[in-house]
Order: structure tokens, then sequence, then C-alpha cells
């Protein structure tokens, strides 16, 4: 049965990727092999087309996809809680090289992977990965009986500055940048302080917040005070 309900899910979930992307005979024919059963895989076309639309066209994909898993588990007779919506808790866009102030220019992005969370009545707190690559297309691996707890719910949140944008704000930064990160994550951080959405760089050692809708840049977390 479950393997029936997610070959359902994934089915609508595929056709429904495939609609909304457009054809590019630059991707065709590179569909790599994945022994994990659990991975539903494929190159589809359009993922590079996609890509040059920007970060923010890769993440309402995402988001769209999201939304028809939701629809399909409540026709299946799944009631999902929290209003009967899904959560946006992290995206992490992946460039290919390490970030310097020396080749932000020429930088550009290779994966976008999103982190989705909701509660169903049946199986209880589920967190849905959906993740894009610019050369292999879109994975949609089976959702995990767990919780999210790092970040707050960002899907109705202000959100102004796209990746593009925040990784151009790094070159107004008078400080030096953390070194060895080639990735940013966008996050609603939890904390006794209300903040904005943040684009963060770096790790917990050496990190910088690029807030998503004043493009403000600081060396601490906002939802925390300043140590």
């Amino acid at each position: 049965m479950k393997k029936d309900f997610f070959a359902k899910v994934m089915g609508v979930l595929l056709m429904a990727v495939m609609a909304l992307v457009c054809s590019c005979s630059s991707c065709k024919g590179e569909v790599a092999k994945i022994d994990d059963p659990v991975v539903v895989y494929h190159d589809y076309d359009g993922a590079v087309q996609d890509f040059t639309a920007g970060v923010s066209h890769i993440q309402a994909l995402h988001r769209q996809t999201m939304y028809g898993l939701i629809q399909h588990l409540q026709d299946e007779g799944h009631t999902i809680a929290l209003n009967g919506k899904y959560q946006w808790r992290n995206s992490r866009v992946i460039l290919n090289d390490t970030v310097t102030m020396e080749n932000i220019d020429d930088l550009h992005v290779v994966a976008v992977n999103d982190v989705f969370f909701y509660w169903d009545s049946q199986k209880g707190p589920m967190v849905q990965y959906i993740n894009s690559h610019v050369k292999y297309g879109v994975q949609i691996p089976y959702p995990i009986n767990d919780v999210w707890i790092e970040d707050a719910d960002m899907s109705e949140q202000p959100i102004k500055i796209s990746a593009e944008q925040a990784l151009m704000r790094l070159k107004e930064w008078n400080g030096i940048l953390p070194k060895d990160c080639n990735f940013l994550t966008l996050r609603y951080p939890v904390g006794p302080k209300d903040c904005n959405v943040q684009w963060v760089f770096g790790d917990v050692y050496d990190v910088l917040f690029i807030d998503a809708v004043t493009g403000e840049i600081r060396d601490y977390d906002p939802a925390f005070s300043r140590q």
C-alpha cells in the first residue's frame, strides 16, 4: 500500500513539474544512475533554463510541487494539520565554487534544495525535501517522519532580496568573508527577538546574515542580541 500510494503521489508531482518547465536540448540524455530505490529521480527537460530564470523561480516551482503533494494527500483521505498547508522551513542555494571577493561576479548556482514541513493526521510530523540540480534535474525523495525545528515557517514572510542579490551584497561587506563556503541558506531564525527572513552565509563559527527584506549585513544572528 505504501509503495502504491507514493507511486501515485510522485506520478502526479512529476507531471506537474514537467508541465511547469520548458524544453531544453542541452540537458537531454544525461540521466545519472541512482541506486537508492526510495528516491524519485528524473532529468527534466528545461532544468537549465529554469536556473537561468533565477533561484526565486526554482523556489516557486518547488513550492508549487509541494502544494500538489498536499492536495493529493488530502484527496487520499489524509488530514493535513497546520490549516491544511505546508510550511517552508529552509532553502539552500549551492554555488559552483567557494565564495571570495575576487570571484563573486563569476559564480553561478548549481543546485537549490528546499525543506518543507507538514503534519499528516495518519503519520504525524513529516519533512519533505525537494532538490533541483542545474545538470541532473529534480529529486523528490519520500517524506521523512520527523520534526524540523531549526527554523520558523517563512511561507508567508516577505522576501525582497533574491539569492543573486544577496551574493552581490557580500561585495559590500567591509570585513572578511567566511572561508570555504559555497552556499547561501534562506531561513527564518528562531530566537527571542523577532527579525526578517535571512540569507545566511558561512557556518556557526564564522557567519554573515543578510536581511532578505532590507539587505542589511550582520555578523551575528538578528534573532538574538549581539554578544
